[in-house]
């Protein structure tokens, strides 16, 4: 009983206990579960929708296929249509063309001339100086060159009109106004005088044409000398007749001579050894000069002393009459000795610089060679690096061989010829004083 007693007392408290139980939080493998729950439900949702949208853009493609399909006939059908009308309108267009030689006859081989001669002259007219002045006939002389109908009498009678016009400015001499470019691009306008078709000058300077834009430009460089002159004549002319150079091939040879290096430019060519032996030359001419001057005064200071028989106590020959004077011995020996002595002292100053001379005439041609040797080190350098496709890659060196060559020889061959002038001179100098020697010593043996 008391066991029963107990049991019943305990069951509500049990009761009471589950009703009050605390809620336990859930753990990190649920979380887990509810993710990847919640993630297959997303897929699932999402791949459903993709399989709703490809279901039904499948029905629009099948309609786009079936769409673009009945276009390709269409184009097809289109295209065997063309072709065969093409085919029908060439087969036309041959008939046609046959027709037409049949009714030209002989007068298709005329009209045939005409379009030559009409692209002939254009292309002429192009290049020609004349076309500054009357620019329209480019035009029309194009488009009767590429007609392939019958040409007007009107478009005949021009064709002959231009061509016996051309041939008419030829041999004219005209001046007028046109619109000229500088080098640096810049444009003037200024009165031009045209010779024939052959050269324009204006303002005393050569113009070449540029036959794209139809205009007169000013040569990079005028040629120098004569035709230079000449074209200050002929652009300000008076009346009567004027020399005049002219270019028969358009202007071609006239860009070819100013191309020509002018002669700073030709010694430049040289380079370093160029600019030496021209310096070698320079203090060559320059010495001989000096000597020159010195040797003259001393031939003029001698004759004017012998001719007046008076000697300054200074000059050459009043050393020597000094040394004459002033001798006081007996012997001729004697004499002879303190003359030749005077006479060592005297010839040097005649002889000085004639060494040095010959030796700049003599160094300057070899200088010549080894600039020579240089040049053609460089040339074949050039081809071993670029071959011998293009010439202009060894230009360089070779015109620095040239150049340096031809210095030598112009600096050697002047020196040559003073050396030799001024020895001459020295020479002569010296035999009088030598002559007024033996002169003073023969006067002693006579007393």
């Amino acid at each position: 009983m008391k066991k029963y007693f107990l049991i019943s007392l305990l069951l509500p408290l049990f009761s009471f206990a589950q009703d009050q139980e605390v809620p336990v939080p859930p753990s990190d493998l649920d979380i887990l579960v509810d993710l990847v729950k919640q993630n297959a439900n997303t897929r699932k949702a999402r791949d459903d929708k993709r399989v709703n949208e490809f279901l039904s853009q499948k029905n629009r493609q099948q309609y786009l296929l079936n769409q673009a399909k009945a276009d390709l006939k269409r184009e097809e059908d289109r295209t065997a249509r063309l072709t065969k009308e093409y085919e029908k309108n060439d087969k036309q267009l041959a008939e046609l063309e046959e027709q037409l030689i049949l009714k030209l006859g002989s007068l298709g081989e005329l009209f045939g001339v005409v379009r030559q001669v009409s692209g002939d002259a254009r292309g002429h007219f192009e290049r020609s100086p004349t076309n500054i002045q009357f620019p329209d006939r480019i035009e029309f002389l194009s488009e009767l060159s590429q007609t392939k109908g019958v040409p007007s009498v009107a478009s005949l009678e021009r064709l002959w009109f231009e061509l016996l016009n051309e041939m008419n400015e030829s041999g004219k001499v005209v001046t007028f106004n046109s619109d000229v470019l500088k080098p640096n691009g810049e444009s003037f306008q200024t009165e031009v005088t045209r010779v024939g078709t052959f050269n324009a000058v204006a303002d005393g300077k050569y113009l070449k044409l540029l036959d794209t834009q139809n205009m007169f430009e000013l040569l990079s460089r005028q040629p120098g000398g004569a035709p230079n002159s000449l074209a200050d004549d002929i652009s300000d002319p008076d009346s009567g007749y004027y020399e005049f150079f002219i270019d028969p091939s358009g202007g071609s040879l006239l860009s070819l001579i100013i191309q020509n290096p002018t002669v700073f430019q030709r010694i430049n060519q040289g380079g370093f050894v160029g600019y030496v032996i021209i310096l070698i030359g320079l203090f060559g001419i320059t010495l001989g000069a000096l000597r020159f001057m010195y040797l003259r005064n001393q031939a003029t200071e001698i004759k004017s002393e012998l001719a007046s028989g008076s000697y300054a106590s200074e000059s050459s020959l009043g050393k020597l009459q000094g040394v004459f004077d002033g001798f006081k011995g007996s012997k001729l020996e004697d004499l002879e000795i303190l003359l030749e002595d005077q006479l060592s002292k005297l010839i040097p100053p005649l002889e000085s610089g004639l060494g040095t001379i010959k030796l700049l005439a003599a160094v300057a041609p070899l200088l010549g060679l080894l600039g020579t040797v240089i040049g053609m080190i460089e040339t074949f350098q050039a081809i071993t690096l670029f071959g011998t496709g293009d010439p202009k890659l060894m230009a360089g060196g070779i015109s620095q061989a040239l150049v340096t060559t031809m210095l030598g020889l112009i600096m050697a061959v002047p020196l040559l010829f003073i050396h030799n002038f001024l020895d001459n001179r020295s020479r002569e100098l010296v035999q009088t004083l030598e002559d007024q020697a033996i002169g003073l010593i023969a006067i002693k043996t006579a007393k």
